[in-house]
């Protein structure tokens, strides 16, 4: 395997374990903000929650879509992939991104 595209792997997975690190702030942080918030400004908060989350999920899909492009990349030059610490196989990014969230 090239140097440069294991360097990407090792990145990505850095990256994505950070990701799933901020989706569990935003679901812990949501749930709590919008309780208070709706008291004072009433159905916007959840209404921005909603948008939070809706936008970090896009952000998790493109990070899917770049970690599938680096797999496709290793298994054409004939590489094991990397596997994220703390992320089972069987589960997506998205997929645990979601889960963080409570929607999946």
């Amino acid at each position: 395997m090239k140097k440069s595209l294991k360097r990407e792997q090792i990145e990505l997975l850095k990256f994505e374990k950070q990701l799933l690190g901020l989706g569990a702030g935003i679901g812990a942080l949501s749930a709590g903000a919008v309780a208070s918030a709706e008291q004072a400004v009433g159905g916007v908060a959840g209404d921005h929650a909603d948008k939070v989350k809706e936008a970090y999920l896009n952000l998790v899909e493109t990070v899917q879509a770049a970690h599938n492009a680096v797999e496709v990349s290793a298994v054409q030059v004939g590489a094991r992939l990397l596997e994220a610490n703390g992320v089972p196989k069987e589960r997506t990014l998205v997929e645990v991104a979601k889960s963080l969230l409570g929607t999946g």
